[in-house]
């Protein structure tokens, strides 16, 4: 017997301790990673200073400390929302993401909406039984969008688009015409993914017998896409939650390439320098947001489809 209405707060609780234990994991791999490389902030630095120096300023940060110390010392500081300060400038970490997160922000909101946008234009493109024509041109498009790297896009929109027509700026993020082309470029490469995946589960539904039933009865062309996108939905919901992350990378290599004052420049220029702190934050933000997306996902798929609130009982 199937039993509907299941409570959904135990989904949320063992939801929300699977992502305090992915955090954790996160922090402690990136706490490790970064301290058992060769080098650091302060040596790099300090070239010209003297070993006494850059021994006494390693003292000071705690950075000759047993690893047990320094990372039982990051977790205390952390569970009361200190951040910690830059081993390169002194600064607060939490003014360092603060000052540069807006950029970043816009730029990750203004891909996920072109992904979305595109993939369920490319999606239905390319699922229904449409032109021959418009099924061959959005599945060329799909194709394009996960066969070439993102970097490759984005290196030829600044050459044409910037350089040889002058119709956006290669360069900045000053006004909202700076984000246009990092934008598209991005948010066309999500997308492919989303529409592949939305185009096989119409392609899928519409084969299903209660589909072919209503179509044989007359129902209209637009009411069959209606019942069909409401199943053919759900998946794509999961793939969404996953394409998040993916613009969450992109937007680290495409603010470099776009010269963005945003996290992802930061990101790569505290890797470079093996600023731990900065580092380390900017990896709990992350995982925080892609945990963020990927729950999201996952509530809104059981509440739109009602199969996942069932439980069979004997």
């Amino acid at each position: 017997m199937i039993t509907p209405g299941v409570d959904l707060g135990p989904r949320l609780l063992t939801g929300l301790a699977r992502s305090v234990l992915v955090l954790w994991v996160a922090l402690t791999l990136v706490f490790l990673a970064l301290r058992v490389l060769p080098g650091d902030a302060v040596s790099g630095t300090l070239i010209e200073a003297s070993a006494t120096d850059i021994r006494a300023r390693r003292e000071q940060l705690g950075l000759d400390d047993p690893y047990a110390e320094q990372y039982l010392r990051y977790l205390s500081n952390l569970l009361q929302g200190d951040l910690g300060y830059s081993l390169i400038t002194s600064e607060r970490v939490s003014d360092m993401i603060g000052a540069r997160l807006l950029p970043t922000l816009s730029l990750g909101l203004a891909s996920f909406g072109v992904a979305i946008a595109l993939g369920l234009l490319l999606g239905l493109g390319n699922g229904l039984n449409g032109p021959v024509w418009l099924s061959a041109a959005t599945g060329f498009f799909i194709t394009i969008s996960q066969a070439i790297p993102f970097y490759v896009t984005a290196l030829l929109a600044i050459h044409l688009i910037s350089v040889q027509l002058d119709w956006l700026p290669a360069s900045g993020s000053q006004t909202p015409s700076h984000l246009i082309l990092p934008a598209l470029t991005l948010g066309f490469h999500t997308a492919g993914a989303i529409a592949r995946v939305l185009s096989a589960n119409l392609q899928d539904t519409y084969r299903q017998p209660y589909i072919l039933a209503a179509r044989a009865k007359g129902l209209a062309p637009i009411d069959l896409l209606d019942h069909a996108l409401r199943i053919a939905i759900l998946p794509t919901l999961g793939v969404v939650a996953i394409q998040a992350g993916f613009i969450l990378g992109g937007s680290v290599i495409l603010e470099v390439l776009f010269v963005r004052r945003g996290l992802g420049t930061l990101l790569y220029q505290s890797v470079l320098n093996r600023d731990y702190p900065v580092v380390q934050a900017l990896t709990l933000l992350g995982a925080l947001l892609y945990l963020l997306a990927n729950g999201t996902s996952s509530v809104a798929r059981y509440t739109l489809d009602p199969r996942l609130r069932e439980v069979r009982t004997a």
